[in-house]
């Protein structure tokens, strides 16, 4: 995966918050278009119906969640739209973001189309963020689906837009475009075990931030013995240890789950610090593209 060098230096981003600084679930990131975005969120991936329905509630209302993140791919807008339209927090304080897939792209009216029965689906007025959910059909399929997204943006349907799968040269090509609207956010997969540190110093050179998707690399490591061996030292799981990485590292990590105390054991990932030293030695465990998990990866590469 040329695009995405693994075992690079270790990276770290400018907004990583400040060693000493307490976090929470409502705690924010500036993004590049003025707008801020929760820095942690929860991912709606491969939910469904009413799980979906009650796990987001649970999740805004009872965990204190204020950033979800779905897609038209996942087929659950509806239900992510009746959790936030039915949750006792105000919407204007709830973090919504969907994604068009390729299927939606290529501009136009077909893409016009496609973000307007998302809208629909959720029953929501506006999107805080909406992606690319992957570079797929070349450049001017992207750089024409980035034109219209623009577009509804000004008229109010997005808030803030950004990218997902994206590689260094696709960011190159849209930033080189001169977008009206600039992209805030690549969404990738991100976790120690597949660290993309050269991709995130790209993003970061184009004032993007780096969302994960599979911060858990899908329970993959754990039992890893470097993993295992800090968690037992600072007293939390391997999964609140591999999300923190990320938020020290600067990425907003996005994961899923519909059991509310695994919400909030990773929430509690807010709460607690790694030192430096442990956060060389989970920097050590970069595989590269050998280590991650997910094959939509795959599309970093597309041309």
């Amino acid at each position: 995966m040329s695009s995405s060098s693994g075992n690079s230096a270790p990276f770290v981003a400018r907004w990583a918050p400040t060693p000493g600084v307490k976090l929470d679930l409502s705690s924010t990131v500036p993004l590049a278009d003025g707008n801020t975005m929760p820095l942690f969120g929860i991912g709606a991936w491969a939910m469904r119906g009413s799980e979906c329905h009650t796990a987001l509630s649970l999740a805004l209302d009872q965990v204190g969640y204020r950033h979800i993140d779905t897609a038209r791919y996942y087929r659950n807008e509806k239900e992510v739209g009746a959790a936030v339209r039915g949750s006792k927090v105000p919407r204007k304080d709830i973090f919504v973001t969907t994604k068009l897939f390729t299927n939606d792209m290529g501009g136009g009216a077909r893409s016009r189309a496609a973000l307007d029965d998302s809208l629909r689906q959720s029953g929501l007025d506006y999107f805080d963020l909406v992606l690319l959910h992957a570079p797929d059909g070349g450049k001017e399929f992207r750089l024409n689906t980035w034109q219209t997204l623009s577009e509804m943006a000004k008229e109010g349907k997005a808030k803030s837009l950004g990218i997902s799968n994206f590689g260094e040269h696709h960011v190159r090509e849209l930033m080189q475009s001169e977008p009206q609207v600039v992209p805030v956010v690549n969404q990738i997969e991100c976790h120690p075990f597949f660290a993309q540190a050269g991709l995130r110093k790209a993003c970061e050179d184009a004032g993007i931030i780096v969302q994960a998707y599979c911060p858990l690399a899908r329970s993959r490591y754990y039992g890893d013995k470097t993993l295992s061996t800090i968690a037992s030292k600072v007293n939390k799981s391997e999964a609140q240890v591999m999300l923190r990485w990320l938020i020290q590292s600067g990425v907003v990590p996005l994961p899923k789950s519909s059991n509310q105390g695994r919400q909030e054991e990773n929430a509690k990932s807010l709460d607690f610090e790694l030192d430096s030293g442990d956060m060389q030695k989970l920097n050590a465990l970069d595989r590269g593209p050998s280590g991650a998990v997910e094959s939509q990866t795959m599309s970093q590469d597309a041309p």
